[in-house]
């Protein structure tokens, strides 16, 4: 893949620090990200980033950033919606305020900002040639583990709104990708006890599944949960919650 406009959400950090880096040298990448510390350690390591900084949950922050994407670009070929966010699900130690923010914030980062953002982004993808939307949700939307639970419930509900996406975007020829990781060696995942995919390894199979047509990509241990959770989905649910 080389002379393309991308758009990723979360490219200063995990997996989508990885995958930035792995497409930097023959694209040009924009990344979106709130943090302004991870943003400059971003444009340290890689200078030719250009780096946005919003908060994926902002409309007006977004809205900001499509502008200034239309302004210098004019299009989109690739957007990767990869910021995402996971928290601890104690449902019988939490306070009931804890568990509403948890909720709402997995929610809002993990589900509603990749459907709206992408929404923000038509026009820009309309431009392009061969459009691509990218939605990287879990493979932990096919069975949860029960201590990250809203996170699962929310990767679930983005699982599904990926397929309506695709199916309702087939008619513009707007290509939709839903990305399925294993669990990645990420800040994420630095306290989960499981094996754990190097993320410059988890960046290469995406990029080659991705170049080879794959329109939904269980990754690693994600393609045998897949079946697992339809054929043993009791088994399936006892492996992830020893």
């Amino acid at each position: 893949m080389k002379d393309k406009i991308i758009v990723i959400t979360g490219g200063a950090t995990g997996i989508g620090y990885a995958i930035t880096k792995a497409l930097i040298n023959n694209n040009t990448i924009v990344s979106i990200d709130r943090n302004p510390a991870k943003i400059s350690a971003l444009k340290t390591a890689m200078p030719k980033v250009d780096s946005i900084q919003a908060d994926v949950t902002s409309s007006d922050q977004l809205n900001a950033a499509i502008s200034k994407i239309e302004k210098s670009y004019g299009k989109i070929d690739l957007l990767i919606n990869n910021a995402g966010k996971g928290t601890q699900f104690d449902f019988v130690n939490s306070s009931e305020q804890k568990l509403k923010e948890d909720i709402e914030t997995e929610i809002s980062i993990n589900y509603s900002a990749p459907i709206l953002l992408t929404k923000k982004a038509l026009p820009l993808l309309k431009k392009s040639k061969e459009p691509i939307v990218v939605i990287i949700s879990s493979g932990l939307a096919y069975m949860p583990i029960a201590s990250l639970g809203t996170y699962c419930a929310s990767k679930t509900a983005v699982h599904f709104a990926t397929m309506s996406i695709r199916h309702q975007l087939a008619g513009l020829k707007i290509r939709v990708v839903e990305v399925l990781p294993p669990v990645v060696d990420t800040d994420l995942s630095k306290n989960a006890p499981v094996p754990k995919m190097p993320a410059d390894k988890f960046a290469q199979l995406f990029i080659e599944k991705l170049e080879s047509g794959e329109n939904i990509m269980n990754i690693g241990q994600s393609a045998g949960l897949n079946k697992f959770s339809r054929f043993l989905p009791k088994t399936a649910f006892k492996m992830l919650n020893k």
